[in-house]
């Protein structure tokens, strides 16, 4: 397995996981924005909130990698 396909694969990867924890994070907030509750407003900010902000970091980081060039 070539060097490119294998950095790509590992870019491809990451960028799985970012938009899993992107989604999930999503549906979180979605979900507790159907009911009025304090509890719901809490899930909100402690749930769904570091999960959305994490899968966009991790899609920021796997970007800034795949473009890192190889040291020799």
């Amino acid at each position: 397995m070539s060097r490119s396909k294998m950095a790509s694969s590992v870019v491809e990867t990451r960028i799985k996981w970012a938009s899993l924890l992107v989604a999930a994070g999503l549906l979180v907030q979605v979900l507790a924005l159907l009911r009025i509750h304090p509890l719901s407003f809490v899930a909100f900010l402690v749930i769904g909130c570091p999960l959305v902000a994490v899968g966009c970091l991790l899609y920021l980081e796997s970007l800034v990698l795949a473009d890192k060039p190889e040291s020799k």
